[in-house]
């Protein structure tokens, strides 16, 4: 297998070094990349607008000399790399119908496909502005055959196992600015064609102070809103610095998310190369192209259908090894992780939704009171967060949250202990209500051996804790608040008509994992759930302390006070299990292309091995086939973005829906 097979393609973003005007030298540096870029695996490299004669020529741009220059050198570069496994892109002035452009040519293997004009709101006064009219198939002294030109042209490659188009960002910045003083065009027109995999953006304008982050920002904005990855790349060093600079700007993004960028002036040539996913796209695509196949929006750009089809024939397939940013959380975006204002915004946003979610459901069932479970584990803590902060919105005293801690067989002192300590400090009004007389009276009554730790005396535990939830809750004329999270939920890990019931769950779309930045966004921001600034300092130890216990239902007999039933020694790591829930809610990807990225994001840090990690997809979907009955009647619950399995949502699967076939296939990777 490789990486074609799972929908992934290697682009390079490539800035070679240039000199002014000096196209011989500009070919063989160029050659030197793509064979560079060859051997790194790349399928496509993509050069800067201009790149043969650099951008900067200015007036110069009209001679003929360089004209003809240029075109040669691209036809030597063409022979060059007749058998370098790669397409090219590659940009310079070209003479056609009277008037000069600045165009890329596409070309593999030794044959031209396409050449492309690169429109721009601002020229210089050499290059045209190409109007689209004379679009058309030309003789040109670059090859026997004709060439396509124009820019409606939509590669495909592989037989439309992806497509392609080239063009220009809009209004990257200011573009009476951006162009390069008397030379090339500071492109800035819209894409000429829509509905493609990658959007290629071959650029030659001027860096000022931010361009970078603009080009960036850009860039993540439209692949995200066309759902399909966006490449750009700008002139750099070597350019003619006579009153502008040209920084080197390159970005890869995929739907938003950035999969490689840099900025800088080196003095070689270089590169960043990124695996984008093509199916992802595609999947979108199926729905999207059939309602674009008519006459577009103004400025939005042509539709497929009024586009040239050009076929680049099958290029070698590469192997397994992924080049993309490794997030073994992605339900946590890296441009969260990595920056701490980010994250601190985006959880702000995440508690206040679940917050909202509560608070207005209290307000139209007129409850002024919630009542919870409280047991020392993370999913009860949020939970309890969010209720003290709902009770805040709605102008409330904490203690109309009413917190219950029901100790049972399980039951440990530390948990215990942390769940009261932590009720009674944020100010809620708390309640213990044992439950070990009424289990055993209730196994007498059933006929159950009290030493028989089956699912009989584990189920039996937490209905009785629902039964006493609810009925406080009628008593109080409050609303009882779930606790039960998106990761149990996809693997069932809770009881039938007991933990699984509630009348509204605050964390029905908060991932396991997620559950933990959620609860660390509190301690280090405390104020808003606990305005006592003088109780932060026993807040926080109390919290670390319960972030450092190990998952537990607590159900089975503890052994001197020692958690003995771990979940995750049962189920698997929840960082794996999440890792699988996200790509099942955000994705159509097989467990095959699971798998590999979970290799890609655990394997390299020997986190996981392949076979633990399969071991584990095993779980997920045997579980998450079984256990669907419980979620086909799950109770309200607020979705803060990450996904859901509400049944009144987007997640439609019956409940007697058969795993074989997923089944079958982890069995066959398992084999390799």
């Amino acid at each position: 297998m490789n990486i074609h097979d799972y929908g992934f393609y290697r682009v390079a973003a490539v800035v070679p070094p240039c000199a002014v005007g000096d196209c011989a030298g500009n070919a063989e540096r160029i050659i030197s990349a793509l064979r560079k870029s060859a051997e790194m695996g790349a399928d496509i490299a993509v050069f800067p607008a201009l790149a043969l004669t650099s951008a900067s020529c200015g007036i110069l741009f009209g001679q003929r000399s360089l004209l003809n220059a240029a075109e040669d050198r691209l036809a030597y570069i063409v022979r060059q790399t007749t058998m370098d496994p790669i397409i090219g892109i590659v940009g310079f002035p070209f003479f056609f119908s009277g008037n000069i452009y600045s165009v890329v040519a596409v070309f593999s293997r030794g044959t031209i496909y396409g050449i492309v004009p690169l429109d721009g709101t601002a020229h210089s006064r050499v290059f045209s502005v190409y109007s689209g009219r004379e679009s058309s198939t030309i003789l040109t002294g670059l090859q026997n055959t004709a060439i396509p030109f124009g820019s409606d042209l939509l590669f495909e490659v592989e037989k439309s196992r992806f497509s392609f188009v080239i063009g220009s960002p809009k209004n990257i910045q200011n573009q009476s600015q951006a162009g390069i003083k008397d030379g090339s065009p500071a492109t800035g027109s819209t894409l000429t064609v829509t509905g493609a995999a990658l959007y290629i953006e071959p650029l030659a304008q001027a860096s000022f102070a931010g361009s970078f982050t603009e080009l960036c920002r850009s860039a993540a904005a439209r692949s995200k809103q066309e759902r399909n990855t966006v490449l750009f790349v700008n002139a750099g060093w070597g350019e003619s610095t006579t009153d502008t600079a040209c920084a080197g700007e390159r970005g890869i993004y995929e739907n938003g998310e950035l999969l490689a960028a840099a900025n800088g002036f080196e003095l070689s040539a270089f590169n960043k190369t990124g695996d984008f996913d093509f199916s992802d796209y595609e999947d979108e695509a199926a729905i999207t192209l059939a309602d674009m196949d008519c006459e577009a929006p103004s400025g939005f750009g042509r539709s497929p259908s009024a586009c040239r089809r050009i076929d680049i024939p099958v290029i070698p397939s590469r192997g397994v090894l992924l080049v993309r940013p490794r997030n073994p959380n992605p339900f946590i975006p890296l441009a969260v992780q990595n920056n701490e204002s980010a994250w601190e915004s985006f959880f702000s946003q995440v508690t206040e939704l679940q917050a909202r979610g509560l608070a207005k459901r209290m307000y139209h069932t007129g409850c002024t009171k919630t009542v919870l479970g409280i047991s020392g584990g993370l999913d009860s803590t949020l939970a309890l967060f969010i209720s003290v902060l709902a009770s805040r919105m709605l102008r409330q005293k904490p203690d109309s949250v009413t917190a219950i801690t029901m100790p049972g067989f399980g039951t440990t002192d530390r948990t215990k202990s942390n769940a009261l300590k932590l009720a009674e400090l944020l100010g809620c009004t708390v309640l213990t209500i044992p439950i070990e007389k009424a289990m055993l009276q209730h196994f007498a009554d059933i006929g159950h051996p009290t030493d028989l730790c089956n699912t009989v005396y584990e189920n039996a535990q937490a209905r009785e804790r629902t039964q006493i939830l609810m009925d406080k809750a009628n008593q109080l004329g409050a609303l009882l608040v779930g606790t039960g999270d998106i990761s149990e939920s996809a693997l069932g890990w809770e009881t039938y008509n007991g933990d699984h019931i509630s009348m509204y769950n605050v964390n029905a779309g908060i991932p396991k994992t997620m559950l933990r930045h959620c609860i660390r966004y509190v301690v280090a921001y405390p104020t808003a759930f606990l305005p006592d600034a003088d109780k932060h300092t026993e807040f926080r130890a109390i919290v670390q302390d319960i972030l450092d216990t190990p998952i537990s239902p607590e159900l089975l007999p503890a052994q001197k006070q020692v958690i003995t039933q771990k979940t995750e020694d049962i189920l698997g790591p929840y960082e794996l299990h999440d890792f699988f829930l996200y790509y099942l809610l955000h994705t159509d990807f097989s467990p095959a292309k699971i798998l590999l990225l979970a290799e890609h994001c655990f394997s390299t840090e020997q986190r996981y091995n392949r076979q633990q990690i399969l071991g584990c997809m095993r779980i997920f979907y045997r579980r998450l086939f079984s256990q669907q009955f419980k979620r086909s009647c799950a109770p309200d619950g607020v979705q803060v973005g990450f996904g859901s399995f509400s049944p009144r949502g987007s997640w439609q699967m019956p409940s007697d829906m058969n795993a074989a076939v997923w089944l079958a296939e982890l069995e066959k990777l398992s084999e390799v």
